[in-house]
């Protein structure tokens, strides 16, 4: 009887660990794993079934990682991301003009770079986001952690959260440099020459600092 109660405790404990991950800002151990074969991309997770994903005539797939609840899949056509939560891929088309530059998984989150635009995939919610440059407008530099990120280009700061959706843009003072980010798995601060800007993963909006 108490073997019976204990496995019973534990497996009540692992349940609520996984069924909380969506509201818990911490980060997470690797939970799913994903492969290719015969046309098509899996991903698998500790639960039962098994998400497909089939490829294309001609798609080729670039990249495969994967880290916490989330995985990642870079193919000749399209970005995809895969929901450990909700076990289900989800993907965004990348033009032939597109040139991935750089990508980084997170156990919340996918965040790539392109030549053209932004993308940020939210795990929990299962869901991309794209934002593309403006004419003339360049990366300058851009931080990442587990569950928030930003971009800064020579016009403004793009906030991105694991938790709310979308891209947040800030104008960037004219001439007003930025000194440092600072940032950790919940908050990032810009430290500008005059001011500080604040955004927050739970709130997705901008605040300046005196």
């Amino acid at each position: 009887m108490k073997i019976v109660l204990s496995l019973t405790v534990i497996g009540s404990l692992i349940f609520g660990v996984w069924a909380g991950v969506s509201t818990a800002q911490k980060v997470l151990t690797d939970r799913v794993s994903i492969t290719t074969g015969q046309g098509q991309v899996f991903g698998l997770t500790s639960r039962e079934g098994i998400a497909r994903q089939a490829l294309g005539a001609g798609e080729e797939v670039l990249t495969i990682e994967a880290k916490g609840v989330t995985g990642f899949v870079q193919t000749t056509e399209r970005l995809l991301g895969f929901s450990g939560l909700l076990q289900r891929w989800v993907s965004v088309p990348t033009s032939t003009a597109e040139h991935i530059l750089k990508w980084t998984v997170t156990s919340r989150m996918i965040i790539v770079h392109g030549e053209r635009a932004m993308y940020g995939f939210q795990s929990d919610r299962g869901r991309w986001k794209r934002e593309a440059f403006s004419a003339g407008e360049t990366l300058q530099q851009r931080a990442v952690k587990d569950s928030i990120a930003v971009f800064v280009t020579n016009r403004r700061a793009l906030g991105f959260s694991s938790f709310t959706g979308g891209f947040f843009p800030r104008d960037l003072p004219v001439g007003d440099a930025i000194a440092d980010i600072q940032i950790n798995d919940s908050v990032l601060i810009l430290h500008l020459s005059d001011s500080m800007l604040v955004f927050r993963s739970g709130l997705a909006i901008w605040a300046e600092l005196p």
